[in-house]
Order: structure tokens, then C-alpha cells, then sequence
């Protein structure tokens, strides 16, 4: 592993310790990462937005979760239900972007 590789896993590690989750993946406790996305930018501004539905991206640290997530499968965080829309792993984590309902 090189030094950006190291950084990068220290660091993650670092903020699963301060700022992590716990959330209940296939019926395990998992340390999570949820970062709530906000809306894509509307081309009108000023139009209403009748687009209730929130995003969030969640990241399990590579390990934490065998097999991989799959599209469709369900991350549950207290009262909230995330729904698996894509899945990425950048080497470190998986990325993981979720439509959110309640």
C-alpha cells in the first residue's frame, strides 16, 4: 500500500470513529458512513419542487459487508430505509447511492 493509499485508510477509519453510523445491512450491525446528498440543482429555481424523495450515499468500509451490496437491497438507519440505486467500490469502500424513505 502505498502513502495516499495509507492517508486515505487512516483517515476513514478516523471519521467512521467520530462521525460513523451504525445501521442494520442483511440483519447485521454495520459501521457506516451516511452522507445525506442534497437535490440536483433544478434548471427553474424559482419552480416548485414537487420531488419529495430524499438521497443519501452510504460507504461500508471494504470487509465489513461479504458479498458485495447489490442494487435493490435494503440499508436501515432507525426509522429510515435506504434502497440501494448503484453501487461502486473505489478501492478503500463501498459507495453506495440510496433513495431514502421513512
Amino acid at each position: 500500500m502505498n502513502a495516499a493509499d495509507t492517508a486515505l485508510a487512516t483517515g476513514f477509519t478516523t471519521l467512521l470513529a467520530t462521525a460513523g453510523d451504525t445501521v442494520t445491512f442483511r440483519g447485521a450491525s454495520v459501521s457506516a458512513v451516511v452522507n445525506w446528498v442534497p437535490f440536483d440543482e433544478k434548471p427553474f429555481p424559482d419552480s416548485p419542487d414537487f420531488d419529495r424523495e430524499a438521497t443519501s450515499r452510504v460507504e461500508f468500509v471494504d470487509g465489513a459487508v461479504s458479498p458485495a451490496p447489490r442494487v435493490g437491497e435494503i440499508i436501515t438507519q432507525g426509522t429510515k430505509y435506504h434502497r440501494i440505486q448503484s453501487v461502486r467500490f473505489n478501492g478503500l469502500a463501498w459507495l453506495m447511492d440510496c433513495e431514502v424513505t421513512t
